[in-house]
């Protein structure tokens, strides 16, 4: 859930960064307070203009804190050793210490996304699985469709595929089963075996989706290619939760590579989405909203709500705001911390 620091995150930028949330959210106190954080108390009361400019409102503010920021990060501390291609932390001592005062992701989030973008990356596993978005289709899927344990296996993919990667292969060849079945039209109860490929091809050509079923031509090359990766998405997670995945008792097999398992659920969830959505507009079934459905989108919480953070306990929420980068959520601590805004990934 957290942000991360780029390897190759420019110093200047990380600079930049500091000195425009400084700019937009110091006020005398809360500098007292980082001079005190940091050490750099002293450094910040004997600089000439810095408070006075803040005071008064002068236009040369803006400047004394881009000044300042050296200082505070403690680069002034390595300057003998420092070179352009130093990780961030050994050219700046203090940097993790300084964010984490001025919230800096979730402010950067909020105001200047493009930076944010240059300088931390997002460590969330969904977002190998388009932006954490299509696990919530597939459950909204299987909700339009009324077939439980679709939902079901859905909400084990969520739990599962960071860290079981088995679990979550076996979940997705689950999901593709029970989607064919539900298209076909094949009752839980039917005594009738079914092997995933058999089911995937009569799925296939019963929505007109195989690539048999496509006639000649540039455009119906193109269909035919995309058709048949279909199917081997399919089949292929298949074979892999045979060969790596839960179920069938082995023992001594290499465990699954995450970004392997994380892969194959990504692929297999939008293409099981694709085939339901194809039933449904050849079925002529009505669109339906997840708001119609009862079905919320996954949120952190609500306004008003609680929210524990690892670091600073648990607080109440005073504000949510959605950014590209995930939610910033204003959360009020107590007296002793206060309010912290903190950006939520997912």
């Amino acid at each position: 859930m957290a942000s991360q620091w780029r390897q190759d995150a420019p110093a200047n930028l990380v600079e930049l960064a500091i000195g425009k949330c400084l700019i937009a959210e110091m006020d005398d106190s809360r500098w007292t307070e980082i001079g005190l954080l940091t050490g750099t108390k002293e450094q910040i009361y004997k600089h000439p203009r810095l408070l006075r400019s803040l005071r008064f409102n002068d236009e040369d503010y803006d400047g004394h804190v881009y000044d300042m920021v050296p200082t505070l990060l403690g680069a002034e501390e390595t300057w003998g050793a420092r070179a352009p291609s130093q990780e961030l932390q050994t050219r700046f001592p203090r940097l993790g210490m300084v964010a984490d005062f001025i919230d800096l992701p979730a402010w950067l989030a909020l105001n200047e996304p493009d930076l944010y973008s240059r300088l931390f990356v997002d460590d969330n596993v969904e977002a190998t699985l388009p932006d954490g978005t299509v696990l919530s289709e597939a459950e909204f899927a299987a909700v339009r469709l009324n077939v439980a344990e679709m939902r079901r296996q859905v909400e084990r993919i969520r739990r599962d595929y960071a860290t079981d990667p088995e679990a979550a292969i076996g979940q997705a060849k689950e999901l593709i089963e029970s989607t064919c079945k539900t298209i076909l039209g094949i009752t839980g109860d039917s005594d009738e075996k079914h092997d995933l490929p058999a089911l995937v091809k009569q799925t296939l050509l019963h929505l007109g989706l195989d690539p048999s079923q496509v006639g000649a031509g540039p455009d119906e090359r193109a269909a035919k290619r995309l058709l048949g990766g279909v199917a081997s998405i399919l089949n292929g997670a298949g074979e892999l939760r045979n060969a790596r995945g839960t179920g069938h008792g082995r023992s001594g097999s290499d465990l699954v590579d995450p970004s392997l398992a994380r892969m194959a659920v990504g692929v297999v969830l939008p293409t099981v989405v694709y085939l339901i959505e194809s039933w449904e507009a050849q079925a002529g079934a009505p669109s339906i909203s997840p708001q119609e459905l009862g079905v919320r989108r996954p949120a952190v919480a609500d306004v008003g709500g609680t929210l524990r953070h690892e670091t600073f306990g648990e607080g109440q929420i005073l504000e949510l705001a959605t950014t590209r980068h995930g939610t910033v959520v204003t959360v009020d601590f107590g007296p002793r911390i206060g309010r912290r805004r903190i950006l939520l990934h997912g």
